[in-house]
């Protein structure tokens, strides 16, 4: 008895392989495609740029409140207690408000990056699928860094996928 069962154990284990051995799959490097593919660059150097006039506002902000702090610590002699205070109060609601733009901007930069990486993720999903219908495949994985030991070159889409891309806006991959 211990025997069958451990027979129909092994078929059933080996009944994934077998089905999957007669599926046609294939892969592609989607990291690669986010990196030559020409709208992913165009999008990158959007945020980029919008990453580069935050952080020039947040900078200034911070020179606000150091040069604040120096002129207090200076003068700190030269004010009245209640002045003093009056004084530390504004320097804390200016580091205050410096935190919450911080946190607002990093929060704005996160949705922007979605807002912008979310149409070319579609682009490349769609330029997968096409590829993987005209390939007549069943399966088509992301090969990132790593994930892929080995694999024949043949089953490697990456380069079809990035053609795709192209065509499909108007200009050639580099």
């Amino acid at each position: 008895m211990k025997k069958l069962s451990f027979v129909f154990l092994a078929v059933l284990l080996c009944l994934p392989v077998c089905a999957l051995a007669q599926q046609k799959i294939g892969f592609v490097n989607a990291t690669v495609i986010f990196e030559q593919f020409s709208g992913a660059r165009a999008a990158e150097e959007a945020y980029q740029k919008e990453l580069e006039d935050l952080n020039v506002q947040v900078t200034k902000m911070e020179e606000e409140l150091r040069a604040l702090a120096d002129t207090l610590e200076a003068r700190r002699y030269l004010f009245s207690e209640e002045r003093l205070q009056e004084k530390r109060r504004d320097l804390e609601r200016k580091q205050q408000e410096y935190v919450s733009f911080r946190q607002e901007a990093e929060m704005r930069a996160a949705q922007r990056n979605d807002e912008l990486s979310r149409p070319i993720v579609e682009a490349i999903e769609a330029a997968t699928q096409k590829v993987a219908e005209q390939e007549g495949l069943d399966l088509v994985l992301d090969a990132g860094p790593g994930i892929v030991v080995y694999s024949k070159p043949d089953l490697d889409l990456t380069d079809k996928v990035l053609q795709s891309l192209e065509e499909a806006r108007g200009g050639t991959s580099e």
